[in-house]
């Protein structure tokens, strides 16, 4: 039997969260953390944060993280310095450049995959 990746998400629980009700255009810069339920267009950036995009978050950007964990919407270029974990049911259309790249059964993603080391 395979394995799921563990989740990020559990681990947010104390970080910054952009809730459903807002929408943000522009630049969005965080260190630790940050889980994302609401509609980002521009690019969000962290030097070695973690950041979920739940399930009602819908990002249009250019993505830069440490960690990236993806159950919603994302349209744009993901770059992880670690790990990027797509789970079932979220859709992502894109090129990804990461160490780890994690899909599971039942996401849908498009575009090209760049596994570094």
């Amino acid at each position: 039997m395979k394995m799921s990746a563990p989740s990020l998400a559990s681990s947010t629980d104390s970080a910054t969260r952009l809730c459903e009700g807002m929408e943000i255009i522009g630049e969005v810069k965080f260190t630790d953390a940050m889980r994302v339920e609401t509609k980002i267009s521009g690019k969000v950036f962290s030097d070695s944060g973690s950041l979920v995009v739940g399930e009602k978050g819908h990002v249009q950007a250019e993505i830069e993280a440490g960690f990236v964990e993806i159950f919603g919407t994302v349209e744009g270029s993901v770059t992880a310095k670690h790990t990027v974990q797509i789970r079932a049911g979220a859709r992502v259309t894109g090129d990804i450049r990461a160490p780890e790249l994690n899909i599971e059964h039942g996401a849908f993603f498009e575009g090209k995959c760049h596994v570094t080391a």
